[in-house]
């Protein structure tokens, strides 16, 4: 026969272990961090970025291949690094070839008289150096007639064409349409305005560029005509 006291204490283990059994089946007692289920991380969200100091400076140095598309930013390089552009007949890239190195000039003559036969006189302008290539800009004329008379014909003789819808080389005369402006003792034509004009000299001689004029003679006041030319030169 079990004494009472050491069947209470039996009875009273037995519990024990059975509460410890069911506390870690259930998980809630000495259960270790890393076995707890962990929930997921919220996703990152997307940060804009502006760029307020425009145009924006940038300093690259060595053979990079920058794309700058940043409005219209300073780009400084250093060393001699090799720059590609790329044209095409679809997407040209143009270039301004009227700007770099220019020379201006002005150039102006007076023809003499016209002649008593024919009626036409003309003078040379300016001559164009050898090799060298001259854009006239604008120009502008004047005649003084006898009362009654006009102007027969008025040109600009480019002896060497170098752009346009005329082969280059060939001579070309550029009409120009003299306006009576005035009307006393003698009757006044003028001319005024802007022209882009190509003309070059080949790399072996010169070459000029002048006038021509041509009206009723009249023995009663020497005919002739006169034009001032603008422009710059290219090489």
């Amino acid at each position: 026969m079990i004494p009472f006291k050491r069947s209470l204490s039996l009875a009273f283990g037995l519990v024990v272990l059975a509460t410890v059994a069911v506390l870690i089946t259930t998980g809630t007692v000495g259960a270790s961090p890393s076995l707890l289920p962990l929930a997921a991380a919220p996703p990152t969200p997307s940060i804009p970025v502006s760029v307020t100091n425009t145009p924006l400076p940038v300093s690259i140095s060595g053979t990079p291949t920058v794309n700058a598309n940043i409005g219209t930013p300073n780009v400084n390089i250093n060393g001699t690094p090799t720059v590609n552009v790329n044209s095409s007949a679809t997407a040209p890239v143009y270039v301004d070839t009227d700007r770099p190195e220019r020379n201006g000039f002005n150039a102006s003559c007076t023809t003499d008289p016209v002649d008593s036969t024919y009626g036409q006189a003309g003078c040379t302008l300016f001559t164009i150096p050898a090799g060298r290539e001259v854009v006239i800009e604008s120009v502008a004329c004047n005649a003084f007639l006898t009362v009654g008379n006009v102007p027969g014909q008025a040109d600009i003789i480019v002896a060497n064409y170098s752009a346009g819808p005329f082969p280059s080389g060939q001579g070309v005369y550029f009409p120009i349409a003299l306006t009576k402006t005035a009307s006393s003792s003698l009757d006044e034509y003028q001319f005024m305005g802007n022209f882009r004009i190509y003309a070059s000299s080949p790399p072996d001689g010169a070459v000029g560029v002048g006038i021509f004029y041509r009206t009723n003679p009249s023995p009663s006041y020497p005919q002739a005509f006169s034009c001032s030319v603008a422009g710059h030169m290219v090489p």
